[in-house]
């Protein structure tokens, strides 16, 4: 496993895996959650992030009430840590539930949340005692 890429996390207030990150050169806060099938964006961050949009606006499902409007982008480059860089499409959603809810509890806000689609598509494997992500 050492020749794999290895990326520090940390864990928040709330027992939450973060990551730090470079999305299109900008620095960006990721929540690591294994139980989202996509990764995502705040979409407030748009522009910040220079992400592109890539279709029509969709109804969303998340661990919120109801359904949220969404919208894909178009694949932009990611980089964990100084090792791992590659291409990642992310949905933009409305995380401001998210982030007051982490803010309630003490922890600092997100901007995105890294799931499933980028963890499996990067083979990622969580070392939770070394508080490290493997790509």
């Amino acid at each position: 496993m050492n020749s794999r890429p290895s990326i520090r996390l940390r864990i928040s207030k709330t027992k939450h895996l973060l990551c730090n990150a470079q999305i299109n050169g900008k620095s960006a806060v990721l929540l690591v959650d294994t139980g989202a099938s996509n990764s995502c964006i705040h979409n407030a961050l748009q522009d910040h992030f220079e992400l592109r949009v890539k279709g029509d606006p969709f109804d969303a499902a998340g661990a919120s009430e109801g359904k949220m409007q969404a919208v894909m982008t178009r694949p932009s480059k990611i980089q964990l840590g100084r090792s791992f860089k590659g291409k990642q499409g992310f949905v933009l959603l409305d995380l401001n539930h998210v982030n007051t809810s982490l803010i309630s509890q003490g922890a600092h806000k997100i901007d995105g949340i890294l799931g499933a689609d980028f963890l499996k598509k990067n083979k990622a494997v969580i070392d939770y005692a070394q508080r490290k992500l493997l790509l």
